[in-house]
């Protein structure tokens, strides 16, 4: 989603605060040494690992990525983890960037080794016909077993499928049954276990469940969604391997950045024969603000370990703008530690 600073009213009273903020010191702004990782995007890590008052919820690191203003860098809104431990985060300008874990820059520099590169590079269209409307990607999600993935495209509704390569492999515009604003469309899609995808369009309390690939064909199916915190919207989700769906969910909230951001967990929707489902929803199950700094983070990923926890990773979008950051947040969850009786509501 772009979110303007005239949109937000900010004014005058941001750019104060912005400079109050960026001046004083604390956790989140220590002038650490970057680390190169390419060419002209760099890495600064910002906050060490760290417990949650959510025994299950550890911060295993946060870091900073900085790129060139104006080039193919920023505008993050969808993340991906892939099996051979890359990730791949794809921007709201039609660019994508794949990187590998950054703790292992600093285990690697410790072994002498070179470390890591990321690499950025233009989101391929399908045809020439296209190229000016599939930009705006706020969703992704893959298929382990093929390595196939799919982007939802937020100001034409649509939804494009792509090969384990990348390459373009096929195309589905929802249509004008959506009658979705242009810049409120689909914003968090997961493929399912069973083959189901389930997409949520911004801040509507509806969800739609295709019963295969949506670019196969199909119409959705709709049912409600009851967002488990008044205000917050879905900015993504994934699927952990024990079935269960976390959300990522923010909020416009005083404050700077002007954002506030939890994560919610629950079970995925059920279908009954007749096609019905009730609303859907999960429970909160931890609040960001306070455990990693604050941003509009819009991308998550999760990626199951051997002994049983999970990779949590979070992206912000930086809105191309000077006093935002493109933050990376990787949180370890460990289900063993759960508090033993929690229901979605």
């Amino acid at each position: 989603m772009h979110w303007r600073l005239g949109r937000l009213r900010l004014g005058r009273l941001a750019a104060v605060c912005a400079v109050i903020v960026l001046c004083a010191p604390g956790t989140w702004l220590r002038s650490d040494p970057l680390t190169r990782l390419s060419e002209d995007i760099t890495l600064r890590p910002i906050a060490p690992p760290a417990a949650t008052e959510q025994p299950q919820w550890q911060v295993e690191g946060v870091w900073q990525l900085s790129g060139a203003r104006g080039g193919k860098f920023g505008g993050y809104s969808a993340l991906l983890a892939h099996d051979d431990g890359r990730l791949q985060t794809f921007a709201d300008r039609g660019y994508r960037l794949s990187f590998s874990d950054p703790a292992l820059v600093s285990d690697r520099a410790a072994d002498g080794a070179s470390g890591w590169r990321a690499q950025a590079a233009e989101q391929p269209n399908p045809s020439a016909a296209m190229a000016e409307d599939l930009w705006d990607i706020e969703a992704a999600t893959r298929d382990p077993a093929t390595g196939k993935y799919w982007l939802a495209y937020e100001y034409v509704h649509t939804i494009q499928r792509f090969t384990a390569a990348g390459e373009p492999d096929g195309l589905r515009a929802l249509g004008p049954a959506f009658n979705w604003p242009i810049n409120r469309g689909l914003e968090a899609m997961v493929r399912l276990a069973d083959g189901r995808f389930l997409a949520i369009p911004e801040g509507r309390a509806e969800a739609l469940i295709f019963d295969d690939d949506p670019v196969a064909g199909g119409a959705p199916q709709r049912i409600g969604f009851a967002s488990p915190a008044p205000d917050y919207a879905v900015t993504d989700m994934t699927q952990l391997d024990d079935g269960r769906i976390v959300l990522l969910m923010r909020k416009v909230a005083w404050g700077f950045p002007p954002f506030s951001t939890l994560l919610a967990i629950g079970d995925p929707p059920q279908m009954d024969t007749n096609g019905g489902s009730g609303a859907w929803s999960a429970h909160i199950t931890l609040r960001l603000d306070g455990v990693v700094p604050r941003e509009n983070y819009e991308g998550m990923a999760a990626r199951g370990l051997d002994d049983g926890r999970y990779q949590i990773w979070l992206i912000s979008d930086d809105n191309i703008a000077a006093i935002e950051r493109t933050l990376l947040v990787k949180l370890i969850l460990d289900p063993a530690l759960e508090p033993a009786a929690q229901s979605a509501n």
